[in-house]
């Protein structure tokens, strides 16, 4: 009896190819996952916020001129910087008047840019100080709001040229701006007014010396176009 035929089947691969294809696309479907998970914490990790250069507060200045079109604007060593003669009474009061009628510069600025203008009778100055972040800036403005939340309607005499005694009068405070006034015997006046933004502390000092009540709004002005101008430089910071 003839035994029956056999026929050759030729196969190709492992007949265990469909267990290897899903472990694939199970790889491929973790891979995508991480990279999913990946791309979700990069876009909600905190971004450390942008910080001016002096550079940045130079171009911030810049726009910063004065209504015959010039700027003046300079900068600032406050290593360089000379002191003025004299000091306040009492003591606590010194920081709202160190940086403007004394001259005397926060002790953790890195640099600073100023400028200077005369509006009538009136003279301005304007500048800013740089802080090596935004803790920095804002220990020192903490100090100035504590100085001024303790000699706000007190009697505060400021021996030096200009020199002012009497009841310290405050115009604003929150969280990053101060104004305040020291009115003289002979009805001058010295207004002071600060803000704080990002790793910047800047200062608008004002001799009045026409009598008469102080209007803040001018100096509030000049503190609106500043920031401003601060805002788009960081903006432009943040891009770069």
């Amino acid at each position: 009896m003839t035994p029956p035929s056999t026929t050759d089947v030729l196969s190709h691969g492992s007949e265990e190819s469909p267990w290897l294809s899903r472990r694939g696309l199970i790889a491929l479907l973790g891979a995508t996952l991480a990279v999913v998970l990946g791309l979700t914490v990069w876009r909600l990790w905190p971004v450390p916020p942008a910080v001016f250069t002096l550079v940045d507060v130079q171009g911030v200045y810049a726009g910063m001129v004065r209504s015959d079109g010039t700027n003046d604007a300079s900068v600032i060593d406050p290593g360089s910087t000379v002191a003025e003669q004299g000091d306040v009474v009492p003591s606590s009061c010194s920081p709202l008047f160190e940086a403007t009628v004394l001259n005397r510069p926060p002790r953790e600025a890195l640099d600073g840019v100023g400028t200077f203008w005369a509006l009538g009778t009136s003279a301005v100055s304007l500048f800013t100080y740089r802080f090596s972040d935004l803790a920095g800036a804002d220990r020192e403005y903490a100090r100035l709001a504590r100085a001024f939340d303790s000699c706000r309607d007190a009697v505060v005499e400021v021996r030096a040229q200009p020199a002012a005694a009497s009841v310290l009068a405050g115009v604003r405070r929150d969280q990053a701006q101060l104004a305040y006034v020291l009115p003289a015997a002979d009805g001058t006046k010295l207004a002071v007014h600060v803000l704080m933004f990002s790793n910047t502390v800047t200062w608008q000092y004002r001799y009045e010396p026409t009598p008469g009540q102080y209007s803040p709004q001018p100096a509030q002005n000049v503190m609106d176009s500043l920031t401003d101008q601060m805002r788009a430089v960081l903006d432009l910071v943040g891009h770069r």
